[in-house]
């Protein structure tokens, strides 16, 4: 059985966990068809074969401004192209991010009829209905990476939509949304501290790799270079004129009603019935 995960110590620290092996994807096969079918299965895939390198992806975020970056003498960009190409996960769908809201009967497939009326913008994982529970775990470890299982927003709720085949959205765009809001975070932070705040570092490093290909620079040229076995002066945190310094991730306590783009006929009535079975 999958090891629960909790908060830990003070102030609720989050255990930012990315997975090694495909064992959990397998154990749910509800997750491996909805993952399949939206082209995300063979990202998986990748995820599990790759190894982190923390340095790598530190330097990453710590050097990126306005989607660019410059390491060791080679240029990187991150945007949902980029994403899209690197990982295989088509760039299309409602653009989404994490402050959005969902109208209150977008939950309601999803939610336990008796806790219907309690849901507000944070809400506990147990009010998911069970037979969505293991997806939702899932969905937390391979795309939004922010290593809380114990609390769900509204993002989350509109990821199930996609992986049920309710209402599509842009899974590049989201993740590449995510890099970005975590980047004014992690610079001004300690560098004892940083790691504590990093994720995606799976998704980094195939960024990374991807346009490292693109460029005709092989890996083990690159990941040799003084750059990275040098220790680096910290880079001069740069923010855009008039914008805030640091975004938090608390959505906002209103509800946001964005027309659908891109949407299915009314849900996918077998999966929710295979959902249910399983």
């Amino acid at each position: 059985m999958p090891r629960r995960h909790h908060r830990g110590g003070k102030g609720g620290q989050h255990v930012r966990e990315e997975p090694t092996s495909l064992a959990y994807l397998q154990a749910c096969p509800l997750a491996v068809t909805c993952f399949r079918y939206q082209s995300c299965y063979e990202y998986c895939e990748r995820i599990s074969q790759i190894q982190h390198h923390r340095k790598l992806v530190r330097l990453f975020v710590l050097h990126l401004h306005n989607g660019h970056v410059n390491l060791a003498g080679v240029d990187f960009t991150l945007s949902p192209e980029i994403v899209a190409q690197a990982t295989g996960i088509p760039n299309v769908g409602e653009e989404w991010n994490k402050r959005q809201q969902l109208d209150r009967f977008h939950y309601e497939p999803y939610i336990k009829a008796v806790y219907m009326r309690h849901l507000t913008a944070v809400f506990p994982f147990r009010f998911l209905r069970d037979e969505y529970a293991p997806l939702m775990r899932l969905i937390i470890r391979y795309f939004t990476c922010e290593g809380r299982f114990s609390c769900l927003y509204s993002y989350h709720i509109r990821l199930l939509m996609h992986f049920t085949r309710v209402r599509i959205m842009n899974i590049p765009f989201f993740m590449c949304q995510n890099i970005e809001r975590m980047v004014p975070l992690v610079q001004r932070k300690s560098p004892t501290q940083q790691h504590k705040s990093i994720y995606h570092y799976a998704l980094i490093k195939i960024v990374v790799m991807h346009q490292l290909a693109q460029q005709g620079v092989p890996w083990e040229d690159f990941i040799s270079r003084d750059f990275f076995t040098v220790p680096q002066p910290p880079p001069e945190v740069v923010h855009d004129e008039g914008g805030p310094s640091h975004q938090y991730d608390i959505p906002e306590p209103r509800h946001i009603s964005s027309p659908p783009l891109v949407t299915y006929q009314r849900g996918h009535r077998a999966l929710f019935a295979s959902a249910r079975r399983v």
